[in-house]
């Protein structure tokens, strides 16, 4: 008896059911953003502060005083909620 294991076909990837997947080109897509895209906080808080984006799963580091980062829109309401961060205009 012989095994047919190289036939077999590869299990799908999981995830929810019809759940699209991006395309190999969306990481270069996402760099082609616009400034209206931008999102910036404001860090005011007197020491330093490690933010975790709700959605991008992405670590802000706000290392010091009044660091100004930019930020997944996704995550932007999550990190409104955030008492000693400030959404802000783009860095000058």
């Amino acid at each position: 008896m012989s095994c047919c294991g190289n036939s077999r076909v590869p299990p799908a990837p999981r995830g929810r059911a019809g759940q699209a997947y991006p395309a190999a080109g969306a990481s270069a897509q996402m760099a082609r953003r616009t400034v209206a895209d931008a999102v910036y906080f404001q860090y005011i808080g007197k020491t330093a502060l490690r933010v975790r984006g709700m959605f991008s799963q992405r670590t802000y580091r706000f290392d010091v005083p009044m660091t100004v980062l930019e930020v997944d829109r996704r995550d932007a309401a999550s990190m409104a909620a955030v008492p000693l961060l400030k959404r802000v205009a783009a860095p000058q």
